[in-house]
């Protein structure tokens, strides 16, 4: 994320929480059963941390936050603003890649709302 910021950030920790031993994140399902791990419902900007032997697959994603991002797209209507939203750097490459491709595909597309 560039420059300065309006809005809530809520930072999603995969090193804690109980997640710390899972290595891989995968299916909307999941994803979805984790959002009462996290206060996503009003957030703005998503920082997302992981250990580097943690993989969070394109589906996972989106269950977690995808139908946030949807709405923030819906009124912002570009995905670069929704990629400065989402601070990846703190995954590894595989997890930071996945991510990029929900974001691209999925809600770009409103693959979220089906």
């Amino acid at each position: 994320m560039n420059g300065s910021k309006e809005g809530k950030e809520v930072i999603i920790d995969f090193t804690t929480n109980n997640f710390e031993s899972v290595t891989l994140f995968t299916g909307r399902k999941n994803g979805k059963r984790a959002r009462s791990s996290f206060p996503i419902d009003n957030a703005d900007y998503f920082k997302f941390i992981s250990n580097n032997d943690q993989v969070i697959t394109s589906s996972y994603f989106l269950g977690l936050i995808g139908e946030r991002l949807n709405a923030i797209y819906s009124t912002v209507g570009s995905i670069s603003e929704i990629i400065n939203r989402v601070n990846l750097t703190e995954l590894n490459e595989v997890s930071r890649n996945e991510c990029m491709r929900a974001i691209k595909r999925g809600i770009a597309s409103g693959e979220v709302l089906l």
